[in-house]
């Protein structure tokens, strides 16, 4: 009889792979954001976070019996320094209004879009690093932590930064015209 793992399948599939690409290209791009002129960078992270959060949606669900593999691998030093870093970059748009229903609040608050894109970084490169630790444990968790973070974290986030980035880009494309 054959010792069949379905957790290797889901590991190893097509929406997984796909995910890992995306995520490779956001943190990619988030890292080297200097690089790209100002007028590149609004409409990549608006097609790039959508398509992420399609992604997120279609991300597979993996139960995980050993959770001693997952892994924690980006410090709170190397966090704030990416945080600086974009708030530099959106200095001037990165203030906005969002209402946070998971927590069930209903009040408009600030919040940054240096922030959000932090943090979804955050999420996204841990998945990455822990995926490319190649052992079935390791890549188990990471797709749980994938998913679970998208369903907690990242993927509300990529929501609540969409319309900012949909308005700042309509604004942009006005103002060339």
């Amino acid at each position: 009889m054959l010792n069949y793992n379905e957790n290797e399948d889901i590991i190893a599939s097509k929406a997984v792979i796909e995910m890992i690409a995306l995520a490779s290209e956001y943190v990619l791009f988030i890292e080297k954001i200097y690089q790209y002129e100002k007028e590149e960078r609004l409409p990549f992270l608006q097609k790039i976070l959508t398509a992420l959060y399609l992604k997120g949606l279609l991300f597979p669900t993996i139960q995980v019996d050993d959770t001693s593999f997952h892994e924690r691998f980006i410090t709170e030093e190397e966090y704030e320094l990416l945080h600086l870093k974009l708030i530099d970059n959106f200095e001037d748009i990165n203030y906005f209004s969002s209402v946070n229903l998971m927590d069930d609040d209903i009040e408009a608050v600030p919040v940054t879009l240096a922030e959000y894109l932090a943090d979804i970084y955050l999420d996204l490169k841990e998945f990455l690093l822990l995926y490319e630790k190649g052992t079935l444990g390791a890549q188990e968790n990471a797709v749980k932590a994938c998913k679970d973070d998208f369903l907690d974290n990242w993927g509300y986030k990529i929501v609540l930064v969409l319309p900012h980035l949909h308005v700042l880009t309509r604004n942009s494309a006005d103002n060339i015209e």
